[in-house]
């Protein structure tokens, strides 16, 4: 092709026919533009399309990484009813036997007290993502939005969680059940070792030792005592309870993201 071109060329020059040979030149010139723009089409095309595929990989390894964020937000929402049940069915034994008495069947309820769970912020997909500038990728601008601000809120709400499970249950209530309380004795309640075990595999000892659940009677209705711990078992059942609220409402929106990114993926 390019050497009729030529030929083309030589013939109009050699005829000395120079209007002609202009015309011809620029219609040269104007195939050859058409022939690069074609060319961009085509491979503006083909990134396009590795773009949409990679894109898709994306989203489908986003929504995993919500569905198993989303798991463990259920494993949390679980321990955290588990707490507000224990609670509550302390004071309610606590009122009916006017302190803390016939405690055999609440002393391990009183132990749940002393755990706590944790909850995730992990996405593996977003973080590569933003670490190699790929967020471009997801072309629902609001998607991308609301998937990069989300991970931000739960990387916060999973260091107040952190915060809240330090300060407010390792280091006020665990003293007083480690000090108070029948933990050696009686250990978990069959319902918090289903959770526990179930995840983590913990194995726990007790100690058969009626004296000591004496003591911790004596202790645990001791009047100042009586007061700290109804004021612990009171505050343990609120964090519960916030963090409940917080956790479910987090598990709400995840479902709402893994809905959109399904929308995504069926165009």
């Amino acid at each position: 092709m390019i050497k009729l071109f030529r030929h083309i060329r030589k013939d109009l020059m050699e005829q000395n026919k120079t209007g002609k040979y202009l015309k011809y030149a620029i219609g040269e010139i104007i195939l050859v533009m058409i022939g690069i723009l074609l060319a961009l089409q085509v491979n503006n095309w083909n990134e396009s399309k590795k773009d949409q595929k990679q894109e898709k990989i994306y989203l489908n390894n986003l929504q995993d990484d919500l569905k198993g964020i989303i798991a463990a937000y259920n494993v949390a929402l679980e321990f955290e009813e588990l707490i507000l049940k224990q609670s509550n069915d302390i004071i309610t034994h606590y009122e009916a036997n006017n302190g803390f008495y016939n405690m055999d069947t609440i002393f391990p309820k009183l132990n749940d007290l002393s755990f706590r769970w944790g909850t995730t912020a992990n996405s593996t997909t977003l973080t590569e993502m933003i670490n190699s500038g790929q967020t471009k990728l997801i072309s629902n601008t609001s998607l991308r939005k609301e998937l990069i601000g989300f991970y931000e809120e739960l990387k916060l709400w999973t260091a107040n969680t952190l915060n809240n499970n330090t300060n407010l249950v390792d280091n006020l209530i665990v003293p007083e059940i480690m000090t108070s309380g029948a933990y050696g004795l009686k250990g978990y309640s069959e319902s918090m070792k289903t959770i526990v075990t179930k995840r983590i595999g913990v194995k726990l000892i007790n100690v058969n030792d009626k004296t000591l659940a004496t003591l911790s009677l004596e202790q645990l209705n001791n009047p100042e005592q009586k007061l700290k711990m109804i004021n612990l078992i009171n505050f343990r059942y609120t964090i519960a309870s916030l963090q409940k609220t917080i956790n479910s409402a987090i598990t709400q929106r995840i479902e709402q993201l893994i809905a959109t990114i399904e929308t995504e993926l069926n165009k």
